[in-house]
């Protein structure tokens, strides 16, 4: 297959990423094509959508030594499913499937650009192919959610300080308080005490949890050196 385009996003690594598109749905993302498929009639029609599907390439994850099974998140990372029953990124080919909202078309100096909200994808992550939703044949009111109706989630409250917030550019902070809300921590931990630091757009963001509740406790500038920013 192709990489049609690359999306831009805040998340620079995988720590802090959203376990499903939509979740966080203020985060900005950008669609930017390659030079091959930069062609404003390759889009004519899609700002009538209101969602999208994008099919795109898993990073950083080992094909040669795939497992059936493995540790979702949602169930703690301390009980094992299927590999096929799960959205895990550890699968035999590198395939990622999200829904986000189409935001807006955007054509500057001939090419192409689509932004959209709520993508649960790193920065630069290839994009191998963009579909429309379609709701008269992709929603289906009457499904049930497998093993995950049986385990209940519930986002964070997060306490952040107006001092700290304001360091945030506010056209970035519903999609920060979003993704925060998801609880970025990895499984199995649940130290108070612990201080974490998330990479968000152009700023490094210190938390801890206790209990429900996230409390920012500091808002860094990110080192340019490590991270390109702009979309």
């Amino acid at each position: 297959m192709n990489v049609i385009a690359h999306i831009r996003t805040d998340y620079h690594q995988k720590f802090g990423i959203p376990r499903n598109a939509g979740l966080a749905a203020e985060t900005q993302g950008v669609i930017v094509f390659e030079p091959e498929y930069a062609n404003p009639e390759a889009v004519r029609g899609l700002e009538e959508f209101s969602h999208l599907w994008l099919l795109w390439q898993f990073e950083n994850t080992d094909r040669d030594h795939w497992r059936p099974t493995v540790r979702p998140p949602r169930l703690g990372g301390s009980r094992r499913m299927g590999v096929f029953a799960t959205r895990s990124p550890f699968r035999p080919n590198p395939i990622g499937l999200s829904c986000v909202r189409l935001d807006r078309v955007e054509i500057i100096d001939g090419v192409p650009y689509v932004h959209v909200l709520g993508a649960d994808l790193r920065d630069n992550t290839p994009i191998y192919d963009i579909k429309p939703y379609l709701p008269f044949a992709d929603c289906h009111p009457e499904a049930n959610g497998g093993w995950i109706d049986h385990e209940p989630w519930q986002a964070l409250e997060v306490d952040f300080p107006e001092e700290e917030l304001s360091k945030v550019a506010t056209e970035k902070q519903a999609g920060l308080i979003g993704a925060l809300e998801q609880d970025p921590r990895p499984p199995l931990q649940d130290d108070p005490e612990k201080e974490y630091a998330m990479a968000f757009a152009s700023y490094n963001v210190k938390f801890t949890v206790d209990k429900d509740t996230l409390h920012v406790t500091k808002v860094e500038p990110l080192d340019e050196n490590t991270f390109e920013f702009e979309l």
